[in-house]
């Protein structure tokens, strides 16, 4: 029975930890706490036999001690933030993942890392973005605020390690939603529909549901034909931010009062974890990279905003 190791318990790794535990593989998920929705993924991991571990990633003999004795096959990164200063983003984005690869090295060169980065990892850089030509060279990317900067320089990280023997995949989702999603921009939206106000922010943005991602992340660690490369995976379809809204009102029953908000000032009603997402409206992303993996997908949002309705319910009533 083959072995995934997922760091961080999250949103991400909560649907691939039960995806991966469903195709067959042992599956062992680090945590540093568990609190708020945290505790209902665990609960639901630990239905399915996963094996949670508490683990710091930041602290590397913990990570060596872990590798050794649990002896995946892939290792999974999925910590993340979505704001913070620069010490905390640079220690999340760039110093775990070092970490991580540095213990494979220092271990088993033969374990796969597939660190699952970000689309705003480039930076924008056109309205069409695709894979550049040469991984996170500034002759091709453009990333300006801390969380740009932070995920772009933990890829060049990952990418100057594979030198030494690294066997790596880098994932860059667009905006991911589904079941176990209450990030503060879905909470609060949910918040604002219950009541009663459908807000209406014209523009349209890249997103990926996170049953087609975990898909994604699965056959790219197990194919042995895809390594030390990066790639953007988001469906070929974009979403109006107004189809999240609408989307959740039908789903709650609440007819509503239908308020459009110009792009302009949307920031003003949005968590800052969320506002840096306007810089992404109307661009596209290539979903080339994909549909090669997963072949052709259908647009999944109607199922994807209901799941993110039903977990937040679940979770906060």
């Amino acid at each position: 029975m083959e072995k995934a190791l997922i760091i961080g318990l999250g949103f991400i790794a909560t649907n691939l930890a039960k995806h991966l535990a469903n195709r067959g593989f042992s599956v062992y998920v680090t945590y540093r706490s568990i609190h708020g929705s945290r505790a209902l993924m665990a609960k639901d991991l630990m239905s399915i036999n996963v094996h949670l571990k508490r683990l710091d990633p930041n602290n590397y003999d913990e990570l060596v001690n872990a590798i050794k004795t649990i002896r995946p096959n892939y290792i999974f990164n999925t910590v993340g933030l979505l704001s913070g200063g620069w010490n905390d983003l640079w220690q999340a984005h760039v110093e775990v993942p070092r970490n991580i690869a540095k213990a494979i090295l220092s271990t088993d060169k033969s374990i796969k890392f597939i660190h699952i980065s970000a689309s705003a990892a480039s930076g924008k850089i056109g309205n069409m973005i695709r894979e550049e030509p040469e991984h996170c060279s500034y002759a091709y990317v453009n990333p300006r605020g801390d969380y740009e900067r932070s995920k772009c320089d933990g890829e060049r990280t990952i990418k100057e390690l594979g030198s030494e023997g690294l066997n790596y995949v880098i994932v860059r989702p667009t905006l991911v939603y589904g079941y176990y999603n209450d990030h503060n921009e879905f909470l609060t939206l949910y918040r604002v529909v219950r009541r009663g106000l459908v807000p209406l922010i014209r523009g349209y943005i890249s997103a990926i549901y996170v049953g087609y991602l975990v898909q994604l992340l699965e056959r790219v660690a197990t194919n042995d034909s895809i390594r030390n490369t990066f790639l953007y995976a988001t469906e070929c379809s974009m979403y109006s931010l107004s189809d999240f809204s609408t989307l959740m009102a039908d789903y709650l029953g609440v007819s509503g009062i239908k308020i459009p908000i110009p792009v302009g000032i949307a920031g003003l009603f949005l968590p800052s974890s969320a506002r840096s997402l306007l810089r992404y409206i109307n661009t596209r992303y290539d979903c080339e990279s994909t549909t090669k993996i997963l072949g052709s997908i259908e647009p999944a949002i109607g199922i994807g905003v209901k799941e993110i309705v039903d977990w937040i319910r679940r979770v906060y009533g």
